[in-house]
């Protein structure tokens, strides 16, 4: 029996929006494996309020590395939770600059599907989250750079649980 196309879906948009949630929820649903952020890991051992754009392109690299090994495992959808866009962004905000690395592989790394989840979900402080810049210019930032790609997207709203069956539904007709 041959093995379909693995669609590559990524799921972005601002800190504490249940990016992590909903891709582990999908993949659970569809019985098939996901891609955690690895900039989380990373930020384990690494200060992360003291980073560098070297850091970015470190988190970028492993990033696509681990999506490569992982889509190998993958069955009909592979669920990325963040993509080089949010280094982008980061990088920007930051830096007012992207490392060549990031531009380069942010048109070459291609995914079948963007969810962009809103912002409605309550901020939720963790270690890791310093919250920044509002998360109305990061939902934006995120759309924008979207569009650029020409890839589909659909916007998910509501509480977890609607955004989990809004995204079944589209996936479903996808």
């Amino acid at each position: 029996m041959e093995k379909r196309p693995v669609l590559k879906i990524a799921v972005i948009g601002a800190e504490s929006t249940g990016k992590t949630w909903l891709c582990e929820a999908l993949a659970n649903h569809y019985k098939t494996v996901w891609v955690p952020e690895y900039a989380r890991e990373y930020f384990n051992n690494s200060d992360i309020y003291n980073y560098t754009l070297e850091d970015l392109v470190i988190i970028a690299k492993k990033q696509m590395e681990i999506e490569n090994d992982v889509i190998q495992k993958a069955n009909g959808f592979l669920f990325c939770d963040t993509t080089l866009i949010t280094l982008k962004i980061w990088a920007e905000l930051e830096f007012k600059q992207t490392p060549d690395v990031i531009e380069e592989n942010l048109r070459q790394v291609k995914y079948d599907l963007f969810l962009i989840t809103n912002n409605e979900m309550p901020w939720t402080a963790d270690a890791q989250r310093q919250n920044k810049h509002s998360r109305e210019l990061l939902f934006d930032m995120n759309l924008a750079e979207v569009k650029t790609t020409g890839t589909p997207y659909v916007i998910i709203t509501g509480s977890a649980d609607e955004r989990l069956t809004k995204a079944i539904g589209f996936l479903e007709t996808f």
